[in-house]
């Protein structure tokens, strides 16, 4: 095996002390007040000799890991990518390092990386967490390690959240559909009792009284998660129903474009028999057949407000919950309204 390269070997290398060496490779040469040239040549040197930093040596020199977890269910989307950017330009910009993690809807899984993080003394966690994972989120808190949950929360742990405002974009898409002359509005929601989904649920029925609408306790249909034919069959039984919905508000983009593949099969014209509305403006919802008129969730938003809400907390040493609730721009496309497309 090649040897590893070192400060020791750096430092015979040029004939300098490892002191001396270890100052200029670690930035610190002007602080002190080693002369440009000698600086040069030590760096000279390591790029030759194929020096690599010590990442963990230096965080125990420094006593501390600058290192960030971050944990997702899933990363088979879009979400997940426009979140970690958010999340990049954060941490970059305050020397933090970050370290991705991957659970796979297993919850087992999602308390191993948990505990992965912590073996690896990252200062902070930023979750997107799954129903039911509250005992292992609850470990990095009683570790005194901050957690920032982005796009969803648990309600019975004491962490910090960043998440899309869900009444303020319901009660936009509400408004809208009614504008359309929508009077029979129904959402197409999902099994999966997460505390983001509750929220949506709980406004479109505040919304639909609130604003006046025909409203029963019917007026929603649940989806089992991740089975496109649940959404297939519930979109066609509500189709065939004699006073049927001339609205859709499906609860994320995802069943969205389903329901609109599906209300395509059936020779259901949409927005002229049925309009279709959603939240979230993922990446495909601006395609040229399934123009979908959405809310946006504003992930690399999430993403550096929940970056920058956990390093202040760390900087503070204050863990103290706090909550984000972002207002995202309704975005009208063909789904409502035909051939036209606004953000509003």
């Amino acid at each position: 095996m090649a040897k590893t390269v070192d400060i020791s070997v750096v430092a015979k290398e040029v004939g300098l002390s490892r002191t001396t060496v270890s100052y200029v490779l670690n930035g610190k040469s002007r602080q002190m007040k080693i002369a440009p040239q000698t600086a040069d040549r030590v760096k000279s040197a390591a790029r030759e000799l194929g020096y690599v930093p010590n990442y963990w040596a230096k965080s125990l020199v420094r006593k501390r890991s600058k290192l960030i977890g971050v944990l997702y269910p899933d990363i088979s989307g879009s979400a997940a990518h426009e979140i970690t950017e958010g999340i990049q330009d954060v941490l970059g910009q305050n020397e933090y390092e970050s370290i991705l993690a991957v659970s796979f809807w297993n919850p087992k899984q999602e308390k191993r990386e948990i505990e992965l993080m912590l073996e690896k003394r990252v200062e902070g966690i930023i979750a997107l967490p799954q129903v039911g994972s509250e005992k292992a989120y609850q470990l990095a808190i009683n570790a005194n390690c901050p957690v920032v949950f982005m796009c969803d929360q648990l309600a019975s742990v004491a962490a910090s959240s960043v998440t899309m405002d869900a009444e303020s974009a319901i009660f936009k898409l509400l408004s809208h559909l009614r504008d359309q002359r929508c009077k029979r509005i129904h959402m197409m929601a999902v099994d999966y009792k997460s505390q983001t989904l509750i929220e949506r649920e709980q406004a479109f029925r505040k919304g639909i009284v609130k604003l006046g609408l025909e409203y029963d306790e019917d007026c929603v249909s649940y989806t089992r998660l991740a089975s496109e034919f649940s959404i297939y069959e519930k979109t066609r039984l509500l189709v065939e129903k004699k006073n049927r919905p001339d609205a859709l508000l499906c609860i994320s983009d995802a069943v969205a474009m389903i329901v609109l593949s599906e209300l395509a099969r059936l020779g259901v014209k949409v927005p002229d028999d049925i309009a279709v509305a959603s939240l979230g403006n993922m990446q495909f919802t601006d395609h040229p057949f399934f123009s979908l008129t959405t809310v946006d969730e504003c992930r690399k938003d999430i993403g550096r407000q929940a970056a920058s809400m956990l390093l202040g907390q760390i900087d503070k040493n204050n863990f103290e919950p706090e909550h984000i609730r972002i207002k995202g721009p309704l975005i009208t496309r063909t789904s409502t309204v035909g051939g036209r497309n606004l953000q509003i």
